[in-house]
């Protein structure tokens, strides 16, 4: 069996790296071969350069062996800032892609308006495979039994840390948000280091990386039944003012994180600008080829405790397929060879962990088993999605489509409102976004 991308890539065009034990429907029914149009492939950039061409080469030895040839592919790779705008706009305009992947409440918010094709057979196929898929994958997907996206990933924002420099300072890692602080303010050095590099621009990773804050300190988006939103409270309100502190009174911030993008981050703490920060693993599967001496004295450590106790954020991404696909074979055969245990081994392995697989069993493998993955498994079972503990629905998804909390953050660190102010308008736009949403 391969188990290199190498190998993997040798093999094609000889035999189908496949989901099931009999050729896929993809393999068999040629009928595209001659097609005119072409497979349209949006892949957002995973922020990670070798995790890129790995998938690149596997659409291509897929393509080999479905008989679909280059000239007919259009695979790009878009920055994660610009692929919702060109998205949206390919919708309205009704050409979107054939594929993308995206994470978050999309797949749903996508399938509530009617864009996108039912995956269903193969999704009960990847059930079967590797001990079957995480549960958390499969809020994202289904709706009233049937599925509308592919489950590609699921990943827990750990808190990168500098190790290197807590352990030159004699410091351990903080327990709780308010040794943080103090780690952070003891070991900067500011302008050239900043203790967090927390995204506050009008960006997904800020309403990621607050409401994991606010889960800290007991807030949350909605209640279970999805439909009563608990935003304003005490806890949303100690957060937030924690956030605002960060920024203005203890400067742990970089000023400029205002208006970061979702690589405003990543690009801080791989040029040594900053200490910490929160994020998927997309920065550490980075460094491994554009900074060895950084990528080994890395963490991913758990976040600190606030009163509620310590909660990791966990997000998945899924494959989105658009039903304006003259050709819809082409692109459901692409995310079946995407993401055969064998296939989605080598990019992940290779890629250095920039996400954590779907399914169960694949982490029983040698390389989840390294010390730095060691705290993996505990933020996967304790892990929550954005609007736990509601769960991911259409309503959900324009929420972070509409960066309603990153606004919020805007109102205080920007036009200095005072903060149960801002928590209170934000709380009617999600109520609103939300009652529109009930049946959806």
């Amino acid at each position: 069996m391969p188990t290199t991308r190498r190998e993997i890539l040798q093999q094609a065009g000889k035999t189908a790296t496949v989901l099931t034990a009999t050729a896929p429907w993809w393999l068999v029914r040629r009928a595209h071969a001659a097609r005119q149009a072409k497979l349209v492939v949006w892949n957002p950039a995973a922020l990670a350069p070798q995790v890129d061409k790995i998938m690149q080469e596997q659409c291509y030895a897929y393509a080999k062996q479905a008989g679909i040839k280059d000239s007919e592919i259009d695979y790009q790779i878009i920055g994660g800032p610009q692929l919702l705008p060109k998205l949206v706009a390919a919708l309205e305009a009704g050409n979107p892609p054939d594929i993308t992947r995206l994470g978050g409440g999309y797949v749903q918010l996508y399938r509530s308006q009617g864009h996108l094709l039912e995956v269903t057979d193969l999704v009960n196929k990847m059930q079967k495979l590797q001990g079957g898929l995480f549960p958390v994958s499969m809020p994202s997907v289904m709706h009233q039994g049937k599925a509308y996206g592919v489950p590609q990933s699921v990943s827990p924002w750990p808190l990168v840390t500098r190790l290197d420099l807590l352990e030159a300072a004699k410091v351990e890692p903080p327990k709780t948000w308010d040794e943080f602080v103090e780690v952070c303010k003891k070991l900067q050095k500011p302008p050239k280091l900043t203790g967090f590099g927390l995204c506050l621009g009008l960006q997904n990773d800020t309403d990621n990386n607050v409401m994991n804050m606010i889960w800290c300190y007991g807030g949350k988006l909605v209640e279970a039944d999805n439909k009563t939103v608990a935003l304003h409270s005490r806890g949303t309100i100690a957060a937030v003012q924690l956030i605002a502190d960060m920024f203005g009174k203890h400067k742990i911030i970089p000023k400029g994180a205002i208006s970061w993008d979702n690589t405003g981050n990543n690009k801080a703490y791989q040029s040594r600008q900053v200490i910490f920060v929160l994020n998927p693993t997309s920065i550490y599967a980075h460094l491994a080829d554009s900074d060895k001496e950084l990528y080994k004295v890395t963490g991913l450590l758990p976040i600190p405790a606030g009163p509620a106790g310590a909660v990791e954020e966990l997000t998945t991404a899924e494959w989105l397929l658009f039903k304006h696909n003259p050709y819809p074979e082409v692109a459901k055969g692409l995310a079946e060879y995407w993401m055969a245990p064998e296939n989605l081994r080598v990019m992940i392995e290779e890629g250095d962990g920039r996400w954590g697989p779907p399914y169960k069993n694949m982490y029983d493998s040698k390389f989840w088993k390294r010390p730095v993955f060691q705290h993996w498994r505990g933020m996967l079972e304790r892990g929550r999605q954005f609007p736990a503990p509601g769960t991911v629905n259409p309503a959900a998804g324009e929420v972070l489509a509409t960066y309603t909390i990153g606004r919020m953050m805007h109102r205080v660190l920007v036009e200095s409102w005072n903060v149960e102010k801002a928590v209170v308008e934000a709380h009617k736009k999600v109520a609103e976004i939300y009652a529109r949403y009930q049946g959806a």
